[in-house]
């Protein structure tokens, strides 16, 4: 691989180097790294499902770095056929596009690149939606008696076009079927994600507030 689509590569594992999936997201977004950005897709969903464990999201982001940076390695002494596909795939692509400088990262786009993660999260509200989903997945792994027919977020785990609305009403008519112990940790990831929305004012509100006001979680 050579000129612009090996620089744009070497930013974008640049960008995972220092943890801006966002940033490799959008650097991703270019014709003929669509499966480098399928693995920067896979690190980043792994990461919102593992919000509190940092080691899990590190070593996601660290298993699509190492892919991505070997397709840029490709020594000519070696004799297996590891990484010949992609060179191969990148060898083929117009001049025009194997020339192409860096076009220019948007101003805003910058400025959030340079917020905290924090930061990035608290303004990501489909980001919590996910949060609180994988929790409710994680429950009806963990606790599947008390947890009764999580048959909805299993559907939803299924398709990945499901929207925050549907994600809400899927957990809270789970919520409302569960027992014990699996109920109260429902119960928690709902308040804790109706009190983010609140904080944000979120069109969201509406959905969880007719849901939650139907008396479907007590």
């Amino acid at each position: 691989m050579k000129g612009g689509v090996t620089r744009r590569i070497e930013e974008v594992a640049k960008a995972l180097d220092g943890k801006q999936l966002k940033k490799a997201l959008y650097l991703s977004e270019v014709r003929g790294l669509e499966r480098h950005h399928e693995w920067i897709e896979e690190a980043a969903h792994t990461c919102l499902a593992n919000k509190d464990n940092k080691e899990v999201c590190q070593a996601a982001i660290n298993e699509a770095r190492n892919k991505i940076q070997g397709t840029v390695s490709l020594p000519i002494d070696d004799t297996s056929l590891e990484g010949l596909e992609d060179y191969m795939t990148e060898e083929k692509l117009p001049e025009e596009t194997k020339s192409v400088e860096t076009p220019a990262v948007p101003s805003g786009f910058l400025a959030k690149a340079q917020k905290t993660d924090d930061e990035l999260f608290f303004e990501c509200e489909e980001c919590h939606v996910a949060v609180a989903a994988a929790r409710f997945a994680d429950v009806c792994a963990e606790k599947p008696e008390d947890a009764g027919g999580c048959e909805l977020i299993g559907r939803s785990l299924e398709d990945e076009n499901t929207e925050p609305s549907d994600w809400i009403k899927a957990m809270v008519q789970t919520a409302e079927k569960a027992q014990g112990e699996a109920k109260e940790e429902m119960a928690g990831a709902i308040t804790e994600l109706t009190e983010y929305l609140e904080r944000r004012n979120s069109p969201l509100l509406k959905t969880l507030d007719k849901e939650v006001g139907d008396g479907k979680v007590s």
